[in-house]
């Protein structure tokens, strides 16, 4: 999904818990010549949804250029592994992704707040492009290397 903005139109390629993580793959980015800024929807998760904040942390590139960011992200990251804590549809591996899974145009996140608390409904991280849903209590298996092993427990120099 594209977000609109001052700049023109945006898509995300990269999604982070922590801001650090998005600003060195954004500084990568920029690096490498690529119009990359890193959105922060951490305000609107604490005050708007009351959630810890998670997938909050997104690198966006502007529209034009998201298919040439993504497949230079995947080139690299087995060498610099600056997507190791990127957080991605289990099921179609989109880095667009939600949470909570509630509509950001929703005119009373609060009332979907209070039937979260009652246990009425779950929070979840919503897929924006293929709509899958998923559990944040549910552990995603981490991501593998080529030969099976834990990309986020890589030993040697790095």
């Amino acid at each position: 999904m594209a977000r609109k903005t001052v700049t023109g139109r945006t898509a995300v390629v990269a999604t982070f818990n922590e801001r650090e993580d998005a600003e060195a793959v954004a500084k990568r980015l920029m690096r490498e010549g690529f119009e990359a800024q890193v959105a922060d929807e951490t305000k609107v998760q604490k005050f708007f949804y009351m959630s810890r904040p998670l997938a909050n942390e997104k690198v966006e590139v502007p529209l034009k250029d998201y298919e040439r960011a993504r497949k230079f992200l995947k080139d690299i990251d087995p060498l610099e592994h600056l997507l190791c804590h990127d957080l991605c549809c289990p099921q179609c591996d989109s880095p667009d992704i939600e949470y909570p899974q509630f509509s950001r145009k929703f005119v009373l996140p609060v009332f979907v707040e209070i039937l979260c608390f009652l246990h009425i409904i779950d929070k979840e991280f919503y897929c924006k492009n293929c709509h899958f849903m998923w559990s944040a209590k549910v552990p995603v298996p981490p991501r593998l290397d080529a030969l099976n092993w834990r990309r986020d427990r890589m030993v040697g120099p790095q």
